[in-house]
């Protein structure tokens, strides 16, 4: 009988340590914090011989994108496409002749959450800026995989959004699509030491305080939100949650919004992260504020994610994945909604009531791209565009 049980225990314990190693089959959902930074550590990559740039600086720009005959930096031609993309949206893409890292223009623009919605007179934002009396400038720059999709598809014109919009099927990237938007400050006096610092097309020099990182690795993207350590405010109403890089995972918000929080000390697993990937010691100097894979908990309470700085004014009511579902065009091929926040305000979501905007939080209402949702006669109201605003936003004829 010891003889069994011994066996018995044996084998146990080598199914323990046999599921122990097991590869994790989905990490972007088991482990996003971990996967945040590793799509942080790929787009910050150093390119040799193109000035400053790091990767994502050599990727498409709305700009380069949004055009009649849209060319990936370093290519010299519009991607080859299969034909009648239009028509099916999922259809893999030829394998497209590879391109030496080039970097576009930086042109830098206003938020796009500030042009859209501009806030009323007299009314204070909630949160306060990163760098008080310094305005913040964007850009938003994809990798090749997402932009030949947009290209192929025609998803840079409003004729080819009536076209997939007539198609009745949903617009979905491939899994190798990566997108980001970045958050900028003029340097002035601010180290490049300690800041990830580049000349844009205006020739004056800028440095990186915020960016959103978003990946097609899950079917509704993987999104993370990074803050460089000093920015004001940066984990007011939230908090600061980071299970895999920072040595104290979670920060509360502090009571009195607007003050400095405790640099983000580096886990030595990212540290060796950052080492393996060639990373300075600079992006060490900037902070995963969270990640977000759902819409809401497994309790249904509505998962929070959102950035001072791109999203100053409403990051207490934020949910990236939430704002970002409402990217929508209807049968004409334009948006449905300039910048997805609640109109009017919901009380019961927006602190303040009707005396500000804010971000829509939660599962997404079927109403907003259904006429009848779940009834017979049921149809479609609004096709998203895969969470993507630039689309709905950027696309370009009549």
């Amino acid at each position: 009988m010891k003889g069994i049980a011994s066996v018995l225990l044996v084998t146990f314990v080598l199914g323990v340590a046999a599921r122990a190693q097991a590869p994790d089959p989905d990490p972007a959902l088991n482990n996003p914090d971990r996967v945040s930074w590793e799509l942080f550590t790929t787009v910050n990559k150093s390119v040799p011989g193109v000035n400053n740039n790091v990767l994502f600086e050599t990727w498409a720009s709305n700009e380069d994108t949004f055009q009649p005959n849209p060319k990936f930096p370093g290519s010299s031609a519009p991607p080859s496409c299969a034909p009648a993309q239009v028509a099916t949206l999922t259809t893999a893409l030829p394998q497209q002749p590879p391109v030496t890292p080039v970097a576009s223009p930086k042109i830098l623009n206003v938020p796009a959450l500030i042009a859209l919605a501009p806030r009323q007179p007299g009314l204070q934002p909630h949160v306060l800026a990163a760098r008080p009396g310094v305005e913040a400038v964007e850009e938003t720059r994809r990798n090749r995989a997402t932009f030949d999709f947009i290209a192929c598809n025609k998803l840079q014109t409003r004729a080819g959004l009536r076209a997939a919009f007539a198609s009745g099927q949903s617009i979905s990237f491939p899994i190798e699509s990566v997108e980001v938007k970045a958050n900028w400050v003029l340097a002035n006096d601010l180290s490049p030491s300690e800041y990830h610092i580049n000349t844009a097309s205006d020739n004056k020099r800028y440095a990186l305080i915020s960016m959103h990182i978003i990946s097609k690795q899950v079917p509704n993207w993987t999104w993370a939100t990074f803050e460089h350590k000093d920015n004001i405010g940066r984990c007011d109403f939230i908090g600061c949650h980071d299970r895999f890089g920072a040595v104290v995972p979670d920060v509360r918000p502090h009571e009195a919004p607007g003050t400095k929080y405790d640099p983000c000390v580096k886990t030595p697993a990212l540290k060796k992260l950052f080492a393996d990937n060639g990373l300075p010691a600079l992006w060490e100097n900037y902070c995963l504020k969270g990640s977000q894979t759902d819409f809401v908990t497994a309790t249904g309470l509505p998962v929070h994610l959102g950035n001072s700085v791109t999203e100053a004014g409403f990051d207490d009511t934020s949910s990236c994945m939430t704002c970002h579902s409402r990217a929508a065009v209807n049968a004409n091929g334009r948006g449905t909604t300039s910048a997805g926040f609640l109109s009017p305000p919901n009380p019961a979501v927006c602190p303040g009531g009707q005396d500000r905007l804010c971000s829509p939080n939660g599962a997404p209402l079927p109403e907003w791209f259904w006429n009848n949702p779940g009834q017979p006669n049921q149809s479609l109201l609004a096709l998203q565009t895969d969470f993507i605003w630039s689309i709905s936003r950027g696309a370009i004829g009549p």
